[in-house]
């Protein structure tokens, strides 16, 4: 065998010196591509923690949590009172819910003292017959005093939409429309808790976001495993070519041949 071996070695050792680099760079390639999938779940279970923590706790004002906004309040309840402006609602484009397509209804709302906040009122499927919902309710004029959560608002796409709709969730998109010098809150926008409508139909509000983390955990974990497989099948290679030059060069020798499972009984069965 060391003959063999010291020959194999001669000839051979620059071509799998190659195939282990090759192996190697594979390897970190996983390495880095599973930590990918580690940092993605990790921010998939923060969201999911927030969420969790702030998603039922008592209504506040929304001053006290946007004076100045911190992303740690995302999700928290909060109340306020004025009017909606029904004549600047506006859809938001490509909402789908359920597998179903429709638009989320964005419309401001001025508080008691002014200040214009950016209301998510829930969601409309989209028309039967063009890109539209075939009933876009509004509500009324007068003074309402309601509830919900607060998301942060979504960066603008770039993206053109048609008059009357948005690609995003942007509160100061939302606002520039307005002939109004007072205060704006552009950081985030609420998401209605309770239905403006008494028969609490459409627009339908959105519940609880989903909790699932996703397959990150599993993807990182079988980025891992490709890596080790990776200088597996080196070593299986390497072995499989020492066996084939010492059957060519010794025809005495006999390879061991691993034992399957049910060999037993089927040599038994083959006696009788």
């Amino acid at each position: 065998m060391s003959s063999i071996s010291a020959s194999w070695l001669k000839e051979s050792w620059k071509r799998w010196l190659a195939w282990l680099a090759l192996a190697s760079v594979f390897a970190v390639a996983c390495v880095f591509l599973s930590q990918w999938q580690f940092s993605r779940r990790a921010e998939a279970v923060a969201r999911i923690e927030l969420v969790q923590h702030n998603f039922d706790q008592p209504l506040v004002s929304i001053e006290d949590l946007t004076q100045p906004f911190d992303a740690q309040n995302e999700w928290r309840p909060v109340e306020l009172e004025g009017s909606f402006l029904p004549a600047e609602a506006v859809l938001v484009r490509n909402r789908p819910y359920n597998g179903t397509a429709g638009f989320l209804q964005l419309i401001p709302f001025k508080t008691i003292d002014g200040t214009l906040v950016a209301v998510e009122t829930g969601w409309l499927p989209s028309g039967n017959a063009q890109d539209e919902p075939d009933l876009i309710p509004l509500p009324s004029s007068g003074n309402f005093k309601i509830w919900g959560r607060l998301r942060v608002t979504e960066p603008e796409t770039g993206k053109s939409a048609p008059a009357g709709q948005l690609a995003s969730i942007n509160s100061a998109k939302l606002f520039e429309a307005l002939d109004s010098s007072g205060p704006s809150i552009n950081s985030v926008y609420v998401r209605l808790g309770e239905s403006y409508q008494s028969d609490k139909t459409l627009p339908k509000i959105l519940g609880r976001p989903d909790l699932n983390e996703g397959n990150h955990l599993s993807y990182a974990m079988q980025w891992i495993l490709f890596a080790l497989m990776a200088f597996g099948a080196l070593w299986w290679g390497v072995r499989q070519e020492l066996r084939i030059r010492r059957m060519a060069q010794d025809p005495s020798f006999q390879p061991k041949v691993r034992k399957k499972v049910g060999d037993d009984d089927k040599n038994a069965e083959d006696a009788l």
